[in-house]
């Protein structure tokens, strides 16, 4: 549930923080007062795009906060859990700022993070409708994602994509295995030769060998430069581990007098025992090492094999062997294309796979596309079209494609004895703005968000309507929370928590959000009904608003 928002710099908001409670919640306010500034926020954190008009005027970034609380066993706990950003608090904390410059940064609970990251938290836990949703109704694709989103059917239009994919895969190789028939074999016997000639180097490394051939190459100085360090650390009449001896033994006499002197004492001797190790060490080295002339003759051999093999292949020495492993791995795949027929037979299996479950998938959306068009159309009849009748047309497809096999009409009509016919064909705009906020409220009551912001879809009606719109809200927002931009009088009487959105003239202009009493409420209500002019009348109606509030709902 969202708790609360704090804006900062944000296009019209100073230093703006509002507290959001449960239940419904609406949002009005003048034209141009800035209503979608909450949202526009919550949009911001929630990963969607921004730009550089979101900071305020004068200011070099924008800063917006967005708090959510969540239960322990919620899908938010577990994906915050999976990204090790979970709260003892139980909230979600998310955080953008949006610089000047364009740039912007996200937080999740504290933590650095990506928009995608933003993105993924936002899905499950804000629905956001728009009040051009009712467009999405003349897509051709919305009635099939309407019936599989409402009727749980997701996971199995899902595995028809993946059937659909996997067939595809296979249609793929088998015309790639048709099409390489032709130079495979001459390939596969050039990959064979290179193969067998980096055969020899495949067991050696080439950087161990470079190295101890370079060990060997400077045996001399090597070996010249270490008995001088020993002569001087241990071997000559005054080296250098008799010289910290004699300096420990005065210092040690006068460590007790000062704990600096203590630290420093313990100091040599850590020094001291790291230069006998070092000495003891490199006395072990210098009498193990010997000259094998042989070796470096046969690491030269070897070496010279690497060049030799670079130079041909137009490589790298040390990549010889990754490049082996990509042409063992390329005659692999040939190998693999080697039988058209039997990749021909992966691809008819592959294709009843897609079958069998595209068949299933299209019995289920008609077995619920009854139904759900019945429920449809008496949810639309008291929107004031009581002739409302829906049905969902089912055609074949020419092609069986990854959403299944056939195409899906939504079919309306307003008026008895009139056929239903295409809905972006017959529904006007009003018809449209009804429709769309029927579908969007039977879709919010599946969704798992538990915050759903409505932004104004509630234009192009009035009146009664709007009285059982904003019913509708009010009993959707005893399961979810509900975040709603509204101009209807009729909507906003029926909400928990009034917010009210005005435009101060500051230099630079700002906006505030005000949460209304319920005598602020009855004002709102009536000049959100009469206008500029507020009488006693129209407080009188905005009263009797409110009071439908309390009376039972549909």
């Amino acid at each position: 549930m969202l708790t609360h928002l704090n804006l900062i710099n944000f296009a019209l908001a100073d230093n703006l923080a509002v507290d959001i409670e449960t239940g419904f919640n609406v949002l009005t306010g003048e034209t141009g007062a800035g209503k979608s500034l909450l949202l526009d926020a919550l949009s911001a954190c929630l990963g969607e795009r921004t730009d550089t008009n979101y900071v305020r005027y004068g200011s070099d970034k924008a800063d917006i906060t967005a708090v959510f609380s969540y239960q322990e066993n919620s899908i938010e706990a577990a994906w915050l859990k999976q990204h090790e950003m979970n709260d003892e608090s139980g909230e979600i904390h998310l955080r953008r700022v949006i610089f000047a410059t364009g740039r912007s940064k996200a937080w999740i609970n504290g933590r650095p993070s990506s928009l995608s990251e933003l993105k993924e938290i936002g899905r499950l836990l804000v629905q956001l409708y728009s009040q051009h949703s009712q467009q999405q109704l003349l897509e051709p694709p919305y009635p099939r994602h309407w019936i599989d989103r409402y009727s749980n059917f997701a996971a199995d239009a899902q595995t028809v994509r993946q059937a659909h994919q996997n067939w595809q895969k296979n249609i793929r190789l088998h015309q790639a295995a048709i099409d390489a028939q032709a130079n495979r074999q001459q390939r596969m016997e050039t990959l064979g030769l290179q193969l067998e000639e980096l055969e020899e180097i495949m067991s050696m490394n080439y950087s161990e060998i470079e190295q101890e051939f370079d060990r060997l190459s400077h045996h001399e100085h090597i070996m010249q430069d270490c008995s001088y360090g020993l002569n001087a650390l241990d071997d000559a009449e005054q080296n250098i581990n008799q010289e910290i001896a004699s300096i420990i033994r005065r210092i040690e006499t006068h460590a007790g007098r000062s704990e600096q002197l203590g630290e420093i004492y313990n100091s040599m001797l850590n020094a001291q025992s790291e230069l006998q190790d070092a000495s003891a060490n490199l006395r072990q080295f210098i009498d193990r090492q010997s000259f094998d002339p042989e070796r470096m003759e046969q690491l030269n051999n070897q070496l010279e094999i690497f060049h030799r093999l670079a130079r041909k292949y137009r490589t790298q020495p040390e990549v010889l062997t990754e490049q082996y492993q990509l042409w063992q791995q390329e005659l692999e795949q040939l190998q693999q294309l080697e039988d058209p027929e039997t990749l021909a037979e992966q691809v008819e299996q592959s294709h009843q796979a897609f079958l069998t479950q595209a068949q299933h998938l299209d019995q289920i959306r008609r077995d619920a596309s009854g139904p759900l068009a019945e429920q449809l159309t008496e949810q639309v009849k008291i929107l004031a079209l009581p002739e409302a009748h829906f049905e969902f047309k089912f055609e074949a497809l020419e092609q069986p494609s990854a959403e299944g096999l056939s195409a899906i009409q939504l079919l309306f009509t307003a008026n008895k004895g009139i056929p239903a016919q295409p809905l972006a064909r017959v529904a006007s705009g009003g018809e449209l703005s009804r429709i769309a906020l029927v579908m969007q409220v039977m879709n919010a009551e599946k969704t798992d968000a538990e915050v759903l912001v409505f932004d104004e879809i509630d234009v192009g009606i009035s009146g009664g309507t709007a009285e059982v719109v904003g019913r509708l809200l009010s009993g959707l927002a005893q399961h979810v929370q509900i975040l709603c931009i509204t101009h209807q009088a009729q909507v906003a009487a029926q909400s928990d928590q009034h917010l009210l959105v005005k435009k101060q003239q500051t230099d630079p202009a700002s906006s505030t959000i005000i949460e209304l009493n319920e005598d602020e409420r009855v004002l709102e209500l009536a000049r959100m009904t009469g206008g500029v002019e507020i009488n006693e009348t129209t407080i009188q109606h905005a009263k009797q608003l409110r009071q439908l509030k309390f009376q039972p709902t549909l």
